[in-house]
């Protein structure tokens, strides 16, 4: 399977995911990579709002564009321009976490993928999308005993 941009479209989806409906649902993430030895500074904390979401979908575009650009070092450039966010209704967290899986496969070709702030983005989205899965907060397994039984299992 070769590796293609995703459209404006996707990042719209990500993005509205990312910024929700209400403003204590707004995804954060680190900006940068450090080592558990350092301490993160909240300076460096990023925000999914509206305000935010034009920046946040053009940085995801050029992390897709570095991608392809790094796989395909022969082909014309990939050079994305003029990212606008529109809102686009959330269909559910299963959707949001397939198209963070499709954007992830896109964007993984070039080494510097797993410290990029797109990559940490994707991280915290697919956790926010998680939790929002039917069942998952009424589920047993924060401290798991081995006392769960039937469909929890």
């Amino acid at each position: 399977m070769s590796a293609f941009m995703v459209g404006t479209r996707h990042i719209d989806l990500l993005v509205s995911a990312a910024i929700g409906t209400r403003t204590d649902d707004q995804l954060r993430w680190f900006a940068t990579a450090t080592d558990s030895s350092q301490p993160r500074s909240m300076s460096d904390l990023q925000w999914a709002r509206p305000d935010t979401a034009d920046a946040v979908g053009a940085m995801l575009l050029a992390e897709n564009a570095a991608s392809i650009n790094y796989r395909y070092p022969n082909d014309e450039p990939e050079r994305p321009t003029g990212y606008r966010w529109t809102r686009v209704p959330v269909p559910g967290p299963l959707v949001v976490l397939k198209a963070i899986d499709c954007f992830d496969y896109q964007a993984c070709e070039h080494p510097g993928r797993e410290t990029s702030q797109a990559w940490r983005f994707c991280d915290a989205l697919r956790r926010k999308m998680i939790r929002q899965l039917p069942g998952y907060s009424a589920a047993d397994g924060w401290e798991y005993t081995g006392t769960t039984v039937g469909s929890q299992r």
